[in-house]
């Protein structure tokens, strides 16, 4: 903490977290300074306002940990899908979140340049990519990305995955989201077993 930098209390960490995740003034006018993290995300997802709750959720979570929850979210909305199985950009998305070296991330920037990022999918290879150390090729001058970025694109992929295939499911689906969302919190949270 630098100097005269008062310790944050939990309700400014939380108002902090809501203006990173820049949700909306609806969802903003619901924050009050007794709510935790975890009631006001409860109270989002109470308001219908999944696009606030699902953008808390992506900043909220270590960028890994936020690219995982995203494939969870596509991987369920495409199990569904018959004739429809994830393509294989997914598939290096997820060796990335397994193994989170440079070779798979960069694997999943190829992935993304052929696919572009317009699907779930192709949104979470490249929020894969942005959460590395840099930008540029190896042997350049590191160039870090904007700290940001894995986090909207995963809020982003986490959102078209709701309505991408059977719209009229999403309300259904973000709620099973926000359930993977709460089980991978609460996992992170346990201590270490040795």
């Amino acid at each position: 903490m630098g100097s005269g930098e008062a310790a944050k209390t939990p309700a400014s960490a939380l108002q902090e977290l809501c203006e990173r995740a820049k949700v909306s003034d609806e969802a903003k006018a619901l924050l009050t300074s007794e709510s935790s993290t975890k009631e006001f995300i409860a109270l989002l997802m109470q308001k219908e306002l999944f696009k606030d709750a699902l953008r808390m959720v992506a900043y909220l979570l270590p960028k890994r940990e936020a690219v995982g929850w995203g494939c969870l979210c596509v991987r369920h909305a495409f199990v569904n899908q018959e004739g429809k199985p994830l393509p294989p950009i997914h598939a290096a998305v997820e060796r990335w979140v397994s193994s989170p070296n440079e070779e798979n991330r960069w694997a999943a920037r190829q992935g993304a340049n052929k696919e572009k990022p317009k699907t779930p999918s192709g949104l979470l290879a490249m929020a894969a990519f942005f959460a590395g150390p840099s930008m540029t090729a190896p042997n350049s001058p590191p160039t870090p990305p904007p700290g940001h970025i894995t986090s909207e694109m995963v809020a982003g992929a986490v959102y078209i995955a709701g309505v991408v295939h059977e719209p009229e499911k999403a309300k259904e689906k973000y709620r099973v989201f926000m359930q993977k969302a709460s089980a991978l919190i609460a996992r992170m949270q346990q201590p270490q077993q040795q």
